[in-house]
C-alpha cells in the first residue's frame, strides 16, 4: 500500500480474509481493503464484497450498520443500480434505526423507484414517508420529489399545488432550488401562460443568467398572443 501497489495489496488482504481465523486479522483486512478498493481503485463491486464480510462477521453492531449503509449507498450513488439499492435500503429498515434514519432510507427507496420510472411506487413511498417524523430537510426533499413525480405523470394541477405549498412553507429554500421555475413549467403545460409569466417575473434579478428569465417570459408572451381567442393580447 505504501508503494501505491493497491491491487497487489488487495490480493494479500483477500488471503487474510479467506483464512477467516478467529483472530482480528480478517476484520482488519476487510476494513483496510474496503477503504483501498473504494478510495484508491474505485472498484465499487469489490468494495461491496468487503463490506458484506464486515456485516456478516463484525461483533460491533454499529460497524455492521455502517457497512450496510455503505453497501446501499454504493449501489445507489456509485453504481446507479437502483433495484439493488432498494434491496439494501430495505435491509437497513430491518436494522436498529431512528425515525429520522427511517425517513432517510425511505427517501432513498422512493428516489430509486423514481429513477426507474416506477412512479406509482415512488409516490406511495413518499406519501408513507410524509407520515413519519422527520426534519424539514427531508420533508422538503420529499415534497420536491412528489412534485416531480406528478410532473412526470403529467398531473400538472396536482404538481402545481405541491410546488405552491413548498414556496409558501420553505420560501428561502425554494428560491435556492428554483422551485418557481418548475411551477412556471406546470402553469405553461396547462396553458396558463399568465400565471407562468407572473411566476417568472418574480425571478427577475434572482436567477443567473438573467437573460434566461427574460427569454422564457418573451416566449410565453408569444405563446399567449398566439393562443386561440387571445388576438387582442397586449403586454
Amino acid at each position: 500500500m505504501s508503494q501505491g501497489n493497491y491491487k497487489v495489496a488487495l490480493e494479500y488482504f483477500d488471503r487474510v480474509i479467506l483464512r477467516n481465523n478467529k483472530s482480528e486479522y480478517p476484520m482488519e483486512a476487510a476494513r483496510e481493503a474496503a477503504r483501498v478498493a473504494f478510495f484508491e481503485l474505485k472498484d465499487y463491486e469489490r468494495t461491496i464484497g468487503y463490506h458484506r464480510f464486515i456485516v456478516l462477521h463484525s461483533s460491533d453492531e454499529k460497524e455492521r450498520l455502517q457497512s450496510q449503509k455503505q453497501i446501499a449507498e454504493i449501489y445507489f450513488n456509485n453504481l446507479q443500480n437502483y433495484q439493488a439499492s432498494i434491496v439494501e435500503f430495505s435491509k437497513l429498515q430491518q436494522m436498529p434505526h431512528t425515525d429520522l434514519e427511517a425517513s432517510q432510507y425511505q427517501m432513498s427507496v422512493a428516489r430509486a423507484h423514481y429513477y426507474m420510472n416506477n412512479f406509482f411506487q415512488a409516490e406511495s413511498e413518499i406519501d408513507s414517508l410524509l407520515r413519519l417524523k422527520s426534519d424539514d430537510n427531508i420533508r422538503f426533499q420529499a415534497l420536491m420529489l412528489k412534485g416531480n413525480i406528478l410532473v412526470a405523470k403529467k398531473e400538472f394541477n396536482k404538481a402545481t399545488d405541491i410546488f405552491k405549498g413548498i414556496i409558501e412553507k420553505y420560501p428561502q429554500r425554494a428560491i435556492q432550488e428554483n422551485v418557481g421555475l418548475t411551477l412556471a413549467v406546470c402553469y405553461e403545460e396547462n396553458d396558463n401562460f399568465k400565471e407562468a409569466i407572473k411566476v417568472l417575473e418574480g425571478y427577475r434579478g434572482k436567477y443567473s443568467p438573467p437573460e434566461y428569465i427574460e427569454l422564457r417570459i418573451k416566449r410565453l408572451q408569444e405563446r399567449m398572443k398566439n393562443a386561440p381567442g387571445a388576438k387582442g393580447f397586449r403586454k
